[in-house]
């Protein structure tokens, strides 16, 4: 959505799907107007100050709130603005001593009034039982917005979440706009919500959704047949998808859903064989040893150990043979693998006792030759 040709696009329904919700002109995000937007929070006290003299007048100007996420839009992004809202604009503009009729961003932080009743057909995941009367956008830390920034906005603004928003879970958390606080992943996407789930793992996570999505809706592409050559990126996509089948089945079982968990387990050897995609700790790995101990399969989960366990203490033995200053270089990875060690000895800790004692007299003798060896490093 950075340039008005691909924004002219998304305003075109595409066969089944209507057009993405954008209400602005034409002339209002054609190239070179509106591409960058300055984020000028030192105009609130100017604006504070408006409302508590002459309340009436700036609710008639800017709205009942002035930071309303449609108002901060309309009025100070695009300038749709009257002669007499064109004045009072100016003249706030003049106290931070900018220049008139400027396209800015007047606050840090913007806010979105909440239609409950539409959150609640909305079919997202309701992650707490009050929904907020307000949704706040930071924009913390932002000197400007680009014009793929006030799109995302705008749809925002526009959608009410009768239509669902998501951002791909592969996408760099730079390009979420401080929307991250407000993501609930359903398999592959974060969608965006009014609820703050920030630092909620259970709540940041639909796992009914994400359960159809892996079990019915997604195809695996014939990655279970035999001898298939992936490439590095192909493989990096494959982890994904497996590290998402543990994942999920963790929620699973943090709900209580264990009926499912095995069916998701099953479903990920079968469609993401470990002859095509080796397993390791990167894909996911400790996550399926995890919830294969917590369902009650030894087997299992002791099969998975094993084979995390020796990708990680030959990784370590082959370090540990070099010379010492190549070891000193490769000081992070040897910790990585270290810290793997570990993390499956506490899972099988609740799996098999005896393989973690067994397991830990091992990493114990790797871990004095390491540090014997990291001690000859001048």
């Amino acid at each position: 959505l950075q340039t008005d040709w691909y924004i002219d696009q998304m305003l075109r329904p595409a066969y089944d799907s209507p057009s993405v919700p954008i209400t602005w002109p034409r002339i209002d995000y054609c190239s070179g107007t509106n591409d960058v937007i300055s984020v000028r929070p030192e105009i609130k006290a100017a604006i504070e100050e408006l409302y508590e003299k002459y309340p009436e007048e700036a609710k008639a100007a800017l709205g009942d709130n002035p930071y309303e996420l449609s108002n901060v839009l309309k009025f100070w992004v695009r300038g749709a603005l009257t002669p007499e809202q064109s004045q009072i604009k100016n003249t706030l503009l003049q106290y931070v001593g900018m220049e008139e009729n400027a396209h800015v961003v007047p606050t840090d932080t913007l806010l979105m009034t909440i239609d409950k009743d539409a959150v609640r057909k909305s079919g997202m995941k309701l992650a707490y039982e009050e929904i907020p009367d307000q949704m706040v956008i930071s924009l913390s830390g932002r000197r400007s917005l680009a014009k793929n920034d006030l799109m995302m906005l705008e749809m925002i603004s526009q959608a009410n979440w009768t239509r669902p928003i998501y951002v791909a879970i592969t996408v760099g958390e730079e390009n979420y706009m401080n929307l991250g606080d407000n993501f609930v992943q359903e398999g592959l996407v974060n969608r965006i919500t009014p609820f703050t789930t920030k630092g909620d793992s259970e709540a940041r996570f639909d796992a009914d959704k994400t359960y159809d999505c892996m079990m019915n809706k997604f195809k695996y592409g014939g990655l279970d047949k035999p001898g298939l050559y992936l490439d590095q990126t192909i493989m990096r996509m494959c982890a994904t998808h497996r590290r998402l089948f543990g994942q999920l089945a963790l929620a699973l079982i943090n709900e209580g859903k264990t009926d499912k968990v095995k069916k998701v387990l099953e479903k990920c050897e079968k469609e993401i064989p470990d002859y095509n995609v080796p397993l390791d700790y990167m894909s996911g790995g400790l996550d399926l040893l995890t919830a294969w101990g917590k369902i009650g399969d030894k087997k299992h989960a002791t099969e998975i150990a094993d084979k995390l366990w020796k990708q990680s203490e030959q990784y370590l033995q082959w370090y540990i043979s070099c010379s010492p200053s190549y070891l000193a270089s490769s000081k992070r990875d040897c910790e990585m693998h270290i810290y793997i060690m570990q993390g499956i000895m506490q899972e099988m800790d609740q799996v098999d006792r005896k393989w973690s004692d067994d397991h830990a007299n091992r990493l114990n003798s790797l871990y004095s030759a390491y540090q014997t060896k990291m001690m000859s490093v001048n």
